[in-house]
């Protein structure tokens, strides 16, 4: 084991030393470089022992931020396997509410696209993740445009992703079919 040192001297707990810790946390996890697809066993491994000392309210945002679209695949693919972790570990917790399930059930619409990603390191997590919160894909995003008639806030309201989403599907899954091969 052992700690990482630091600077030494006392820094008092203030809300962003806190947040700090945990966005470093997630970045140290989440880098957006590398081999592999998830993060190292023994640092995800740490990271579970720590998460029910940590503080939602730090953790799930600074998750929510790896997922964005700017950001490498290979980055959110390694977010969705923090996420998976975080929200077994909590599941063991027996007899405590799951701010983590309650935090990314809420936010499912943001993790629902990526179980269609063309690449499987990036769709088999979120497919993971999607099934822990009891989410069946496809019914995240389906609930607001489409099914009600007062649909039309809430489809104004994140056109980007929907229009992004309509937009991005085509080009990623055409690895040129029989449609496009000369016969």
């Amino acid at each position: 084991g052992g700690g990482g040192g630091g600077g030494g001297g006392f820094v008092a707990p203030s809300a962003t030393a806190a947040g700090d810790y945990e966005k470093n946390l997630i970045a140290e996890l989440c880098p957006p470089g590398g081999m592999k697809a998830e993060p190292p066993q023994d640092k995800l491994q740490d990271f579970a022992r720590s998460v029910p000392s940590l503080n939602p309210d730090l953790v799930c945002p600074a998750l929510l931020d790896a997922l964005e679209d700017g950001n490498p695949w290979i980055m959110r693919a390694k977010a969705l396997c923090v996420i998976e972790t975080v929200l077994k570990v909590m599941d063991q917790q027996q007899g405590e509410s799951n701010a983590y399930a309650d935090f990314f059930h809420a936010c499912a619409f943001e993790i629902e696209p990526l179980a269609n990603h063309a690449r499987q390191s990036v769709k088999a997590p979120a497919k993971r993740v999607l099934g822990l919160l009891g989410v069946a894909p496809g019914t995240a995003t389906a609930a607001s445009p489409m099914r009600s008639n007062g649909g039309a806030t809430a489809a104004a309201a994140r056109p980007v992703v929907a229009a992004a989403a309509a937009a991005e599907a085509p080009n990623l899954l055409d690895f040129g079919g029989p449609s496009d091969v000369p016969a």
